[in-house]
C-alpha cells in the first residue's frame, strides 16, 4: 500500500513571504446582518432557530435557522442569489473605491451540490448574481468557484493565495453562500436521515447565510488605506475516508493531518492557538472526528485558557459559508479581545470527505 499523499498547503508571513491581509468583511444569517452582530449575538447566547413549513414525515415542523426576512415561498438559487449579493455588496461598499487600475478575484464557495450538473442553473445563477455588482463598479474579475460545501473555503484560500503571491491579483474577494431552506435539500436530509426533526439527534439543525471577505496584498491595502484587521497565516487541505454513508471507521485522519500543519507551524514560531471555531454540528460522526482530531491537533499548542466553539450552535448548520462566517467572527473578536487571541484556527468537513484548515491571526 503506497503512503497517503502529505496534505496541501500554504503558508504565509514570517520566512514564507508576505501574508496577505484581510481588509474587510460582511456576513448575512439568520442571527444577523453584520460580522459585528453575529459576534455580538452570539457572546450574548441567541439563537437563529425557528419552525419552517417544511414538515418532517412524523408531521412535526422541521427547525432550521433561516434568514427570516426572506420570502417564504422563495428556495434554492431565488434565496442563494440575493443572500450572496447583498453580502458581497455589503462588503463592496466598506472598501470604497478600490485603487486604481486594481486587479480583482472573486472566490466563491458553494454547496456541493452546485457542483452537479443537476444544478448547474443555479450554479450560474449565483455567480452571475455576485459577478454583476462588481461590473457595476467597473470592474472584471477573475472568477474561481469551489462547491465543495463546508470546507470550501480552505480550497478557496489556497487559489486565492496563489493569485495574490504571484501577483496576479491585487484583490480577492472571497467568501461563500449556503441555504437548507429548499424543499430537494430538506427532502435529501430526509432521507439520509440527516436532518432534525424532533426525535433524530444524530442529525444538525440547518442554517442559511453568506460571509465574505477582502484579501490584499499589503502593499495594496497601504495605497488605498484600508484598515488591516487580519492576516493570513497558513491553509490545509485534505480528505477523510469515513463519511456518513460508508462502513469505514473514522479515524480522523483528514482533519488531523490538515490541522497538524497549522499546529506544527505555531510550535516552531512558539506562539499558541488561542481560539478555535469548527463547524462541527451534533452529528455523531462529526462528533467523534472532533474527539479525536482535537487533541492531536491542539496538544501541544493550545493552552487552557484557549476558546474553542462551534458556529452551529446558535447559526444552525451553515455548509458553505460556515468557514467564511467564522473567519467574519473571528476578526471581529480579535479586535475586539473577546475572546482574548491573536491566532484563530478555522476549520471545515465536508459531507464529501474534504477536510480544510484555516489559520489567521491579528495584525500586530
Amino acid at each position: 500500500m503506497s503512503a497517503p499523499l502529505p496534505p496541501e498547503s500554504a503558508h504565509f508571513g514570517g520566512r514564507f513571504g508576505a501574508a496577505p491581509v484581510i481588509v474587510g468583511t460582511a456576513a448575512w444569517n439568520g442571527l444577523a446582518f453584520s460580522p459585528y452582530q453575529t459576534w455580538a449575538f452570539r457572546r450574548a447566547e441567541l439563537s437563529a432557530f425557528s419552525e419552517t413549513p417544511f414538515r418532517a414525515p412524523n408531521g412535526k415542523k422541521v427547525t432550521m435557522a433561516p434568514i427570516r426576512t426572506l420570502p417564504t415561498r422563495d428556495s434554492g438559487a431565488a434565496r442563494l442569489a440575493p443572500i450572496a449579493t447583498r453580502t458581497l455588496t455589503q462588503l463592496l461598499d466598506s472598501l470604497g473605491e478600490l485603487p486604481p487600475n486594481a486587479t480583482v478575484a472573486l472566490v466563491i464557495c458553494l454547496p456541493e451540490r452546485l457542483g452537479d450538473k443537476a444544478f448547474r442553473e443555479q450554479r450560474l445563477q449565483v455567480e452571475r448574481a455576485l459577478v454583476k455588482p462588481l461590473e457595476e463598479r467597473g470592474l472584471k474579475p477573475l472568477v474561481h468557484v469551489e462547491p465543495r460545501g463546508h470546507a470550501s473555503l480552505a480550497f478557496a484560500l489556497l487559489e486565492a493565495g496563489a493569485v495574490l503571491r504571484n501577483r496576479q491579483v491585487d484583490v480577492a474577494l472571497v467568501g461563500g453562500v449556503d441555504t437548507s431552506y429548499d424543499p430537494e435539500v430538506v427532502e435529501t436530509l430526509i432521507a439520509q436521515q440527516r436532518l432534525f426533526d424532533g426525535e433524530n439527534l444524530n442529525a444538525a439543525l440547518a442554517g442559511e447565510g453568506a460571509a465574505f471577505f477582502a484579501l490584499a496584498r499589503p502593499e495594496v491595502a497601504k495605497r488605498a488605506r484600508w484598515p488591516v484587521l487580519a492576516r493570513l497565516d497558513t491553509v490545509a487541505t485534505d480528505r477523510e475516508p469515513a463519511r456518513w454513508d460508508n462502513e469505514v471507521p473514522c479515524m480522523a485522519t483528514g482533519l488531523t493531518r490538515a490541522g497538524r500543519v497549522v499546529s506544527e507551524r505555531l510550535r516552531e514560531e512558539q506562539r499558541t492557538l488561542d481560539w478555535w471555531l469548527s463547524d462541527m454540528t451534533a452529528e455523531e460522526l462529526r462528533i467523534h472526528e472532533f474527539q479525536l482530531a482535537w487533541p492531536r491537533v491542539a496538544h501541544d499548542v493550545m493552552p487552557p485558557t484557549a476558546a474553542l466553539e462551534f458556529l452551529s450552535e446558535c447559526l444552525g448548520d451553515l455548509g458553505a459559508a460556515a468557514m467564511p462566517t467564522g473567519l467574519a467572527i473571528a476578526v471581529e473578536g480579535m479586535l475586539r479581545g473577546d475572546p482574548g487571541a491573536a491566532t484563530c484556527l478555522l476549520t471545515g468537513s465536508s459531507a464529501s470527505g474534504d477536510r480544510g484548515v484555516v489559520l489567521i491571526s491579528r495584525e500586530e
